[in-house]
């Protein structure tokens, strides 16, 4: 597809894009309307290395299959969600999200599949054989991994993304970046791997654990109330900085993204029953009804109001 600030992409642009990179392209919808709209930006950043930045609202269902091989493919969920389907390995990638894999040609296609009315910021990382990258040892990248973006280099990338810069700084900047990705691509764990990291890794007593629980029990069962880590850290019988750091390495996430995510679920659930975007906010524990509607619409790649009409 086209480069652009902001542009309405057709079934047209998507056939003319899948024919250079080698990807099938099936839409819902039959005709002229436009696939998607917003922003598209391709990167080369050096020989056999291409970084494709997607910012755009999707209008309609569609679906896609890679068809050409990759010494190594990784998708990055910035907001929004992605389906993808790689042999027996079926994923939803959300916003913190990635996968990086291998591609073998049309026998072991890449599926991705991506739901209308969803703000979707993607950036794809391909390598090619061409790329001249040794110190990468990619002996068990056929194997596709998930694993959830650590936040500063997130945050790198928002920075990168939105800022303004002049062409050769912001190509150097998105090339280290890129080598990042590569980096952490290289030390993720199988699809299938637990959500919590390897026994070996974590190395706490039953009785740690059992506080460790305990606090995300509180989380899980009572997401309304306000929260200070101060507080919570009494209750695990740590400090502030232990139960920060234990916490993430039991089970994969902050405490204050296990929050989230459960308050977030939960706000789903009450948008179905039919409660309005005021009342959900305020049963989820947000004081401020704009605030959930942020962080609802960076999860889940739709605003609640959005979802709410789609229900009726």
């Amino acid at each position: 597809m086209p480069t652009s600030t902001l542009q309405r992409y057709s079934r047209d642009d998507f056939i003319d894009y899948g024919q250079r990179f080698g990807i099938a392209y099936h839409f819902a919808r039959r005709g002229p309307l436009p696939v998607v709209q917003g922003r598209v930006e391709e990167f080369t950043l050096r020989p056999g290395m291409r970084l494709t930045h997607s910012d755009v609202e999707v209008l309609q269902h569609y679906g896609s299959s890679s068809l050409q091989s990759a010494r190594l493919l990784v998708v990055i969920v910035l907001e929004g969600g992605v389906r993808l389907r790689l042999g027996d390995a079926d994923l939803h990638l959300r916003a913190g999200m990635a996968c990086s894999t291998q591609l073998t040609g049309p026998a072991h296609a890449l599926h991705a599949s991506q739901v209308p009315g969803q703000r979707l910021r993607t950036l794809t990382l391909g390598l090619e054989e061409a790329a001249a990258l040794p110190q990468l040892a990619l002996d068990s990248a056929a194997t596709p991994s998930a694993w959830h973006l650590p936040e500063p280099l997130q945050r790198s990338l928002e920075y990168a993304l939105e800022g303004q810069w002049q062409a050769g700084p912001h190509r150097l900047m998105m090339e280290g970046l890129a080598l990042q990705l590569l980096a952490h691509a290289q030390h993720a764990g199988p699809v299938d791997a637990p959500r919590h990291y390897a026994p070996e890794r974590v190395n706490f007593s039953p009785r740690e654990q059992a506080r460790l629980e305990a606090v995300r029990q509180r989380l899980l069962q009572q997401p309304m109330e306000a929260y200070r880590l101060e507080d919570l850290a009494r209750l695990a019988a740590m400090s502030p900085s232990s139960l920060r750091s234990k916490f993430r390495q039991s089970y994969g996430q902050s405490v204050f993204d296990c929050l989230r995510e459960r308050r977030l679920t939960l706000a789903q659930e009450y948008l179905a029953q039919g409660l309005s975007v005021q009342q959900t906010a305020l049963r989820c524990g947000y004081r401020h009804a704009s605030n959930f509607t942020t962080a609802f619409r960076r999860h889940f790649g739709v605003s609640p109001r959005r979802l709410t009409r789609s229900l009726a």
